[in-house]
């Protein structure tokens, strides 16, 4: 697992990179990165706060 908050600062990073550059498809191309580091952080921190126990795993795969 990555430290969201390092995946928080690292969008915040990228964003203000964006912020100063000229070219259109580089700051989208920066934008885009730092969103997606946004989301894997909010994914980590859901992942953190619901632990998957071997139980739930088992139902999963029974149900199907």
């Amino acid at each position: 697992m990555t430290d969201p908050s390092d995946l928080i600062r690292r969008a915040s990073e990228l964003t203000e990179r964006a912020d100063h550059e000229d070219d259109v498809e580089t700051r989208d191309r920066l934008l885009r990165i730092a969103a997606y580091y946004v989301q894997i952080a909010e994914s980590e921190e859901w992942l953190a706060a619901h632990p998957a126990s071997v139980a739930s795993l088992s139902d999963f795969l029974v149900k199907r």
